[in-house]
């Protein structure tokens, strides 16, 4: 069985038989007090950059936890 996550720009598909996929999971408020507090002002710079950061690091895939 595989997983298909799609974007309005990439597709990537998880399961044995496709190339391992790193999912980044940085962009989490969970005892990240400033990054609470911006994603509550609708401020997304930390989002932003935790997302180019993974995304530099060669993450396939970013998990978005958004809540706060």
């Amino acid at each position: 069985m595989n997983t298909v996550i799609s974007s309005a720009k990439q597709t990537v598909i998880i399961g044995p038989e496709h190339p391992f996929v790193i999912i980044g999971e940085r962009i989490n408020p969970t005892g990240r007090k400033i990054l609470t507090k911006q994603m509550i002002d609708r401020d997304m710079t930390m989002v932003c950059r935790d997302a180019r950061r993974q995304v530099d690091a060669q993450a396939h895939v970013l998990a978005v936890n958004a809540g706060v």
